[in-house]
């Protein structure tokens, strides 16, 4: 065998080898953060950014035809209303403190649950505001409330969520 191909081999060798335990850099430093406590997902954390991303297309649509980058269909928008009021629910029954990591949720959400909570309380009360104005039927007034929801979020990620 040749000594390039022993040295592919004693590299693929070592890298099964390791256990992913970390380790001290070899300037001495602190070794490098668990992914558990540098964004890395566990099982609830995933389930969290799925139910997430799953309404961010209908929001999304709704902030569209608000905004006239689309056109405004009244009983499109009532339906994707009453779709949003439903999945933008979800996500929060995820919200347990994931030991093999949290993703982008900060500590600060288990560690003052009382103020998470009330913003989350707060985005449940503008999407049911953007819900009532949807069946309203109110351009402004939809206008209005697709801005709540976007600074409700916005407010949330600001506190809550790691910065990107």
């Amino acid at each position: 065998m040749n000594k390039f191909a022993l040295l592919i081999a004693s590299t693929l060798l070592l890298a099964a080898c390791n256990d992913n335990a970390p380790t001290a850099p070899a300037n001495g430093s602190a070794p490098a953060a668990s992914p558990a406590a540098d964004g890395g997902k566990g099982d609830l954390s995933e389930s969290r950014t799925a139910a997430f991303k799953s309404f961010m297309p209908t929001f999304s649509t709704m902030r569209k035809m608000a905004n006239g980058d689309q056109a405004f269909v009244p009983e499109e928008f009532k339906a994707k209303a009453q779709q949003f009021t439903k999945e933008a629910r979800e996500p929060f029954e995820y919200f347990q403190n994931d030991p093999k990591g949290n993703g982008d949720a900060l500590p600060v959400i288990w560690e003052k649950p009382e103020a998470f909570k009330a913003e989350q309380d707060k985005f449940f009360a503008a999407v049911d505001k953007l819900n009532a104005a949807a069946q309203g039927g109110k351009l402004d007034d939809i206008k209005a409330a697709v801005g709540e929801v976007g600074a409700s979020c916005k407010a949330c990620h600001d506190t809550f969520r790691r910065p990107k």
